[in-house]
C-alpha cells in the first residue's frame, strides 16, 4: 500500500505524516515518521524555511482499522443517547402541560430549548476552547459527561419550575456543549477521506434512539412519574455511555510542551463562506417546525393519537438512511460527470433545502390523509436532517486545515441554533385559533407550513445564486467579458 501524507496538528505545530504499510486486518499500529518543526521555534501555520524535525512513531490508520471503529462506536452511543434524550422533551412537555404544578405554564418549552441551544449557540466558543486547551481534550469530555448526568439527576429533585429549568435545561444543555465538540475534534483525527460518512452515523444515532425514546419515556412518566424517570434516564446515561468514554481515545500522541494551536480566520475574507452560513441560517429557520407540529397535525385533520408517534418513527428512520446516504455521498470521489473528485459539496447544500421545501409545501400543506403525511415524513426526514451531516465538508472545503474547518463547522451549528432559539416565539405568532379542512395548512397551520417552506426554499436559492455568480465570475474573469462563456 502507497504512503499518504495527511497533514495534523500537534499542539501548536502543523505536521505532516507519512503512515507505513499498516497490517489492516490484525489491526495493529502502523509505524509513521512525522515531519515536525522543532519545539523551539515560534508556531507558525504558514510552514518556515527551517529544516523539520524527523520522529518515529506508531500512528494507527485513519478511517478504518479497530481503533477508527471503536471511537464510531462510542461516538454514536453518545450522540445517540445523551443528545438524543433532549431531542425528545416533546414527551416531557405534553405531560407537565397535562399535571399539576406546571398546567397552564406557557414556559414550557423553554426546557427543552436551554437543552439544545447552547449545543448550538455556544460552539464558537467551545470550539476555540478545545483549540486553546486541546491537550486536555478527553478530560474535557469527562468533566461535560459529568456535569450533564449530574444535571439530569439533579431535576429529579427539582421543587418548582425554576429549578427545572436550571437542571434538566441549563446544566444538561451546558453539559452537552462541554462534551461534544471535543469529541467532534477526535473525529476529525480518525475519519479523513470518509468523515462526511462517520458524521452521518454519529448523526443518525439520535435518529435511533428517536424510535424508542419517546416510547420508553412515555411508559416511565404514566408509571413513575417525572422525577423517578429523569433519576431513571440520568442512570441510564451514566450506565450506558460511561463505558464508552475509554474509547473516546486521540489518534495522535501529544507532546508534553503542546500549546494553544493559533486559530486564523482567513475564512471570513471568502465569500463562500457567507453563503453557507447565510443559507444554514434559513434551513435552521424552518427546520423544527415539522417535527414539533407533524403529530398535532396529524391529530387535526382525525387521525388517531397513536398516528402522531407513528410518523415521528417514520420520521426517524427516514432521518437514519438519510444521513447516513448523504454522508457517503458528500465523500464519493466521482470521475464522470464532468467531475474530478468529490461531488461539490455546493450541489448537496442547494439540493437538500429544495427537497425539503418543496415536501413542505406540496406534501405537508396539501395533506388531509396518513398516507399524503406518511410521504412528507419521509422525504422531510432524510432531506432535512441531512443537511447537518453536510457542516464537515462545507468546512473543509472553506479550508483543509483541521483549525479552520472545525471553526468554521461551529460557526455553523450557530446559524442553526438561532432558529432553535426562535422557533418557540415565531409559532407562537404563526399558529392559527381554528382548524379548517378546506383551507391550505388545515387552517390552523397554514402559517407555519408556509413560512417553513419559504425559508427552506430561500435557502435553497441562495446556493443557486452562489452557484451562478461564481460561475459568471469565473468567465469573466477568464475571458475578460460575457461572450463566449459555457452554459
Amino acid at each position: 500500500m502507497s504512503a499518504i501524507t495527511e497533514t495534523v496538528e500537534f499542539g501548536q505545530y502543523p505536521l505532516q505524516v507519512r503512515p507505513a504499510p499498516l497490517g489492516l486486518r490484525s489491526g495493529n499500529k502502523g509505524e509513521g515518521t512525522i515531519v515536525a518543526p522543532p519545539p523551539s521555534r515560534e508556531p507558525s501555520l504558514r510552514g518556515s524555511d527551517q529544516s523539520p524535525e524527523k520522529i518515529d512513531i506508531d500512528l494507527p490508520p485513519a478511517d478504518r482499522g479497530s481503533g477508527a471503529w471503536k471511537f464510531l462506536f462510542a461516538a454514536s452511543i453518545i450522540e445517540g443517547f445523551m443528545f438524543g434524550f433532549p431531542m425528545n422533551y416533546g414527551v416531557f412537555q405534553s405531560y407537565y402541560s397535562t399535571h399539576p404544578p406546571y398546567v397552564g405554564n406557557t414556559n414550557l418549552s423553554s426546557i427543552g430549548t436551554f437543552g439544545t441551544c447552547f449545543y448550538f449557540l455556544g460552539a464558537p466558543i467551545a470550539t476555540y476552547l478545545v483549540r486553546r486547551y486541546q491537550e486536555w481534550q478527553r478530560e474535557t469530555i469527562w468533566i461535560g459527561f459529568t456535569i450533564t448526568v449530574m444535571g439530569l439527576g439533579a431535576s429529579g429533585w427539582a421543587k418548582d419550575f425554576g429549578q427545572l429549568v436550571a437542571t434538566q435545561g441549563v446544566i444538561y444543555g451546558i453539559g452537552i456543549l462541554i462534551m461534544y465538540y471535543p469529541i467532534f475534534t477526535l473525529l476529525n483525527e480518525w475519519f479523513i477521506e470518509r468523515r462526511g460518512l462517520a458524521l452521518g452515523v454519529v448523526c443518525a444515532s439520535t435518529g435511533i434512539t428517536g424510535l424508542f425514546f419517546p416510547f420508553m419515556l412515555e411508559i416511565l412518566l404514566s408509571k413513575y412519574g417525572p422525577a423517578w424517570t429523569l433519576r431513571i434516564s440520568a442512570l441510564a446515561l451514566l450506565l450506558v455511555c460511561g463505558p464508552c468514554l475509554p474509547l473516546l481515545r486521540s489518534r495522535y500522541p501529544t507532546y508534553d510542551h503542546a500549546k494553544a494551536l493559533e486559530t486564523t480566520h482567513s475564512f471570513l475574507k471568502m465569500p463562500l463562506f457567507y453563503f453557507f452560513a447565510l443559507a444554514t441560517l434559513l434551513q435552521g429557520l424552518g427546520f423544527f417546525f415539522p417535527p414539533i407540529y407533524l403529530p398535532s397535525y396529524a391529530t387535526s385533520v382525525g387521525l388517531r393519537t397513536t398516528i402522531g408517534a407513528l410518523l415521528l418513527v417514520i420520521y426517524s428512520i427516514a432521518q437514519i438512511l438519510g444521513q447516513m446516504t448523504i454522508g457517503y455521498i458528500s465523500d464519493l470521489r466521482i470521475q464522470r460527470l464532468g467531475l474530478n473528485g468529490r461531488v461539490p459539496v455546493e450541489i448537496l447544500v442547494f439540493i437538500l433545502p429544495l427537497i425539503s421545501g418543496l415536501s413542505i409545501l406540496l406534501l405537508w400543506g396539501l395533506a388531509q390523509s396518513l398516507t399524503m403525511l406518511v410521504v412528507f415524513s419521509m422525504f422531510y426526514g432524510a432531506s432535512a436532517a441531512g443537511f447537518a451531516v453536510l457542516w464537515a465538508r462545507m468546512a473543509t472545503t472553506l479550508s483543509p486545515n483541521p483549525t479552520l474547518a472545525l471553526t468554521t463547522f461551529s460557526y455553523f451549528a450557530c446559524m442553526k441554533g438561532i432558529g432553535n432559539v426562535v422557533t418557540g416565539p415565531i409559532s407562537s405568532a404563526l399558529l392559527s385559533p381554528t382548524v379548517s379542512r378546506d383551507e391550505y395548512g388545515i387552517g390552523k397551520f397554514k402559517g407555519i407550513v408556509a413560512f417553513s417552506g419559504v425559508v427552506m426554499m430561500a435557502s435553497a436559492t441562495v446556493m443557486l445564486i452562489w452557484g451562478i455568480g461564481s460561475r459568471v465570475i469565473k468567465c469573466m474573469q477568464r475571458q475578460g467579458e460575457f461572450r463566449g462563456c459555457p452554459a
